[in-house]
């Protein structure tokens, strides 16, 4: 355990009892045919059904008796043979990665059956999120057939009207709902009556699986639905849901699929347009693919990422990526200038990151929430102005969920509206109400601890960083939420730097007094500092990611902290 602060103010603590840990390990690795690195791994993650695990496959992790127990599952099949005696449907949808991602799939399947959509996707400026009176006239005056993706629980009144207006109104939904109109076919796991295991699922994956639920009832029996599991893994990474069984074996197919020849053309355009020459990860979906395909919406163009992922012609397509790297640039300069922008300090004595102003730009203030969140480990909440409403995104780490904490505030009069997830959310408010929603979050966060500690998985020696423990990782991922990355520590490392890239990232090397060395990287940190920190002291405990080098294939760390 480290008795003090390392370079990065971080208090080190091991996941594990390593005597109880190795004799556990031992008969994992012999039972399941593995390495000891893994079964340790797979222990310290508390994974009972190795095998399934391991493999990861779809049939043994979708049930078509869990789906069936989604509220109003079944009257899924009576608004669907509506839409195919119409052959119309309109589609809303949510601006970000999973709305685009579901409003994809639905645009590309009614297409395989001669359905003719129109789709809706509000303009993050003027419309905000969710349903609106306007939008539906709109698509009203297509089809009397409305279905509603990755937003609409909570739009009661626009759910009515809907049904005033003779028309039929479907919500695939998975964000914090306490209530809905009764005559409205409102599936999401996350309702009060919901009987099934399915709210971990982003409204991607939902969709996905109604749709598995109607070919498994035949309506659908002629359409290819696997083919779109690509689309499924990258919202389902972006939209950081927990990767439990099921929505792992989602990315593990799906990121099949984007490594294959038959991947979406959206897609494998902004693949080529980000530049990106190694096999696609998860890592490469949530952090490159991802904020590219919310550049659109970011930046007042919704539509953009919908039109990539549902484009069916390759040269569109890339006209599309271009225009989105454009936006993606763009965001990048304007993020970084409100960062620079912000004094973290003026929340020191504050259980949140609270800021507000007026010249911030409305698409950018998500990022900026996660970005400080991040800092100081502190519920964030960020806020503009629009349309003379003040407008804002909060970002947590889970300890209280916010999503639940805004619709809260909704009930006492501080919001408008508001509603997320546990980890996320989005709000509006009048002005003069700024102040009473700082002291309303203030007082119900005040029993979460902040704190300096972090974990790390496993205490291994540096001659075992190498291809084997790469081939194991392998097995572990895809990583993401509840399945995180390992980190790894090696005590009493020399270390030195190689080079120094734009001014704050570092390759260094490692190595030990056993003889073994390896290369690796450390991003994003002051350099003068680090090589100050590096003078005091000959060899130090180093916690690091283990990782695949794209350029020189070989095995290298990412450190993420040295004490």
């Amino acid at each position: 355990m480290t008795t003090k602060k390392s370079f990065n103010g971080v208090f080190w603590h091991s996941l594990n009892n390593n005597n109880e840990l190795e004799s556990d390990a031992f008969s994992v690795a012999q039972k399941n045919n593995i390495s000891m690195s893994l079964a340790r791994l797979l222990i310290n993650r508390n994974v009972k059904k190795i095998p399934n695990f391991l493999n990861s496959k779809l049939k043994e992790n979708i049930s078509i008796t869990e789906i069936m127990k989604l509220q109003n599952i079944e009257k899924s099949i009576n608004f669907f043979e509506k839409v195919k005696l119409d052959k119309k449907i309109a589609i809303f949808s949510d601006y970000d990665v999973d709305g685009a991602c579901s409003a994809a799939i639905c645009k590309k399947l009614f297409l395989q059956l001669g359905i003719e959509t129109s789709v809706y996707i509000p303009n993050r400026f003027n419309e905000g999120y969710g349903l609106n009176i306007k939008a539906i006239d709109k698509m009203l005056e297509f089809s009397s057939n409305i279905l509603v993706l990755d937003c609409g629980s909570n739009n009661v009144e626009e759910q009515r009207y809907v049904h005033d207006k003779k028309g039929q109104i479907m919500v695939v939904d998975h964000h914090e709902c306490d209530d809905f109109f009764e005559r409205a076919i409102v599936i999401n796991p996350k309702t009060p009556n919901d009987k099934s295991s399915l709210n971990d699922l982003c409204a991607t994956g939902l969709i996905f699986l109604i749709f598995v639920y109607l070919k498994h009832e035949n309506l659908f029996s002629k359409s290819d639905i696997l083919q779109y599991l690509d689309l499924v893994a990258l919202a389902t990474i972006c939209d950081l849901v927990p990767l439990n069984s099921i929505n792992r074996s989602l990315v593990k197919q799906g990121l099949k699929i984007i490594n294959s020849e038959n991947l979406n053309k959206g897609i494998q355009t902004l693949i080529k347009q980000a530049k990106i020459k190694q096999i696609i990860s998860e890592y490469h979906l949530g952090y490159i693919l991802g904020p590219r395909i919310n550049a659109g919406g970011r930046m007042g163009e919704s539509l953009l990422g919908f039109q990539l992922l549902s484009s069916e012609n390759i040269h569109q397509a890339l006209q599309y990526a271009q225009i989105i790297e454009g936006h993606n640039q763009n965001r990048q300069k304007i993020q970084s200038q409100i960062v620079s922008d912000i004094d973290l300090e003026e929340s020191n004595n504050q259980n949140i990151n609270f800021f507000y102003s007026e010249k911030w730009h409305i698409g950018i203030v998500g990022i900026i929430a996660g970005r400080l969140m991040r800092i100081n480990n502190k519920p964030s909440f960020i806020m503009t102005t629009s349309n003379d409403f003040v407008v804002g995104s909060g970002r947590s780490l889970g300890e209280k969920n916010i999503g639940q904490l805004m619709m809260i505030a909704v009930d006492k009069g501080i919001l408008i509206k508001g509603g997320g997830h546990a980890k996320a959310c989005g709000f509006t408010l009048l002005k003069e109400k700024v102040n009473e929603l700082k002291l309303f979050l203030n007082e119900e966060t005040k029993d979460i601890e902040i704190n300096n500690n972090k974990y790390y998985e496993s205490l291994i020696d540096l001659n075992v960083v190498n291809e084997k423990l790469i081939r194991d990782l392998d097995l572990l991922s895809p990583f993401g939420q509840q399945n995180s990355e390992p980190i790894f520590k090696c005590s009493d490392l020399k270390i030195s730097i190689l080079k120094v890239f734009k001014e704050k990232h570092a390759k260094l090397v490692f190595s030990d007094n056993l003889g073994s060395s390896c290369e690796g990287m450390l991003f994003d940190t002051n350099i003068t500092k680090l090589n100050n920190y590096l003078s005091n002291k000959s060899h130090f405990d180093c916690y690091f990611k283990v990782k695949k080098d794209s350029y020189s294939n070989n095995t290298v760390i990412h450190l993420e902290d040295i004490h």
